[in-house]
């Protein structure tokens, strides 16, 4: 996770899929939202995307911001109302502004750690919080382990890792890390099943870089070999959001 946000290529990718992000990238839970949000006023939401966190913060009455370095994604985010500055975290200008809440929705390997932690404790107002999120999605029906079988191009969407051992580390890791910053560290995972039609499935599992950014014929190929593992079928999904939760 620490070093992908050095491949340039693959963060600014997204902008060119930016609409079907929006659509198709899994909504955080609400009991997940709710816990980060309660007690804010204001937020920043980090390396944001085009805001699909941002808007679920807006709508439980925080003002939030979204800084997020590739102008497609931000454009996104201020067509639905949402303000957003272009810049990397590492780059980004605070103007000692200063939040209640500081966010990763989906977005925390996509900096660089070393440089953000200690950037973190100085945004903060008394009290504050940073939330960093996930998104969980592992395909239940077919199986993980019959779509990874179809094709060795294919990433499981489950994004902290595909391997849950080495998720449960990651996690312990990063808690680390920010209690050794002076931090108090708590985490959280809510979960949820949820049934997409094959096409939708396909479609999102393309919204993800180690997907979207293969050559033409590989992801003709990719996405051709998991429609054969699934056929007809809907896919069924074990989804969670899961939080790492740091204060102050």
């Amino acid at each position: 996770m620490a070093e992908l946000h050095e491949d340039r290529r693959r963060a600014l990718s997204f902008g060119a899929i930016a609409d079907a992000y929006d659509r198709l990238r899994p909504r955080y839970a609400d009991s997940t939202v709710d816990a980060i949000a309660a007690g804010a006023a204001t937020a920043v939401d980090v390396r944001a995307g085009t805001g699909i966190l941002s808007r679920q913060l807006r709508d439980r009455g925080l003002d939030v911001l979204v800084v997020e370095p590739d102008a497609a994604m931000a454009e996104v985010a201020r067509a639905s109302g949402v303000p957003a500055e272009v810049a990397t975290f590492e780059e980004w200008d605070t103007a000692g502004r200063t939040y209640d809440l500081v966010t990763f929705g989906q977005s925390w390997h996509w900096v660089d750690a070393d440089a953000a932690v200690p950037r973190l404790a100085g945004l903060l107002n008394p009290g504050g919080r940073v939330a960093l999120l996930w998104n969980k999605l592992r395909p239940t029906t077919p199986s993980n382990e019959e779509l990874r079988a179809a094709s060795e191009d294919y990433v499981n969407v489950d994004a902290v890792s595909a391997d849950p051992t080495r998720a449960e580390f990651a996690l312990a890791e990063l808690g680390e890390r920010f209690t050794a910053a002076g931090f108090t560290v708590s985490t959280r995972e809510d979960s949820w099943t949820e049934t997409q039609p094959a096409g939708r499935w396909l479609d999102l599992v393309f919204t993800y870089s180690a997907h979207s950014t293969l050559p033409d014929d590989r992801k003709a190929a990719l996405r051709a070999a998991l429609a054969g593992v699934i056929g007809d079928r809907d896919v069924q999904l074990g989804a969670s959001t899961i939080a790492l939760i740091a204060q102050r």
